[in-house]
């Protein structure tokens, strides 16, 4: 019954935490004043694409913290899993759909966690905020030596604010394969996008000038990284 009990409140609490994601998004999105102030119009033959992802988000979230609490069984790190997984969900739905990332919500994420970590885990602040600084710091020399060779921008400053976020929980000696699982997935997964989006006759050097959000497949890898930490699968550092 407990079980039953654990479950139903985390389907709750996911399907809550998916609400409140909707409604900043479609904030955020009005906000941009791009014409596009509808972002979760009813549901018509155009927009289909647009409610399959508000319902794959609703039912992940739900199954993500249903699971979460069967597993955490209502202690302080439930809390800790929750912020990031609505944190990182946010930050790649939003990249996703406008190629900017949403500072405030960043912002939050970190607020919650350091205020985490001084009530439940206060050893563990001086690793994570070196998680921070390294993560943030890499992405952001990258896009600056990248910038000045090639004189265009190659990674937003919001790409570095989101690894530094994720820094922030895995510490720095995950932040190498967290790299790694989003390039490799940004190489794949983002190929067979561009492949599809291809128009008929257009050179693949024009095809490569073609802008792909990176801060989904950092959050992806994020999120891979930090619960295998946690379930002990592997080690802290990921063998980096």
């Amino acid at each position: 019954m407990f079980e039953i009990t654990t479950i139903a409140g985390g389907v709750v609490i996911g399907a809550g935490l998916a609400w409140i994601l909707e409604r900043w998004v479609s904030l955020f999105l009005k906000q941009l004043d791009t014409g596009q102030s509808k972002e979760f119009p009813q549901p018509t033959t155009e927009n289909n694409s647009d409610q399959f992802s508000r319902w794959i988000i609703f039912s992940g979230m739900s199954i993500a913290a249903a699971t979460l609490s069967v597993w955490r069984q209502w202690s302080p790190e439930l809390l800790n899993d929750l912020v990031l997984v609505t944190a990182l969900v946010g930050i790649a739905w939003i990249d996703r759909k406008t190629l900017l990332i949403e500072g405030r919500m960043v912002a939050l994420a970190l607020a919650l966690r350091l205020l985490w970590l001084a009530f439940f885990a206060p050893q563990e602040i001086l690793n994570s905020l070196s998680g921070m600084l390294i993560g943030g710091g890499i992405l952001y020399f990258t896009g600056f030596l990248y910038e000045t060779f090639r004189h265009r921008q190659g990674l937003g400053e919001g790409d570095a604010a989101v690894l530094g976020l994720i820094g922030l929980w895995v510490g720095w000696q995950g932040l190498g394969a967290v790299l790694l699982i989003a390039a490799l997935n940004g190489i794949i997964i983002g190929g067979i996008s561009l492949l599809t989006q291809r128009k008929t006759n257009q050179n693949f050097s024009d095809l490569l000038q073609t802008q792909i959000p990176f801060a989904p497949f950092l959050c992806l890898g994020g999120l891979i990284v930090y619960f295998l930490q946690e379930t002990g699968f592997v080690g802290v550092g990921f063998g980096f």
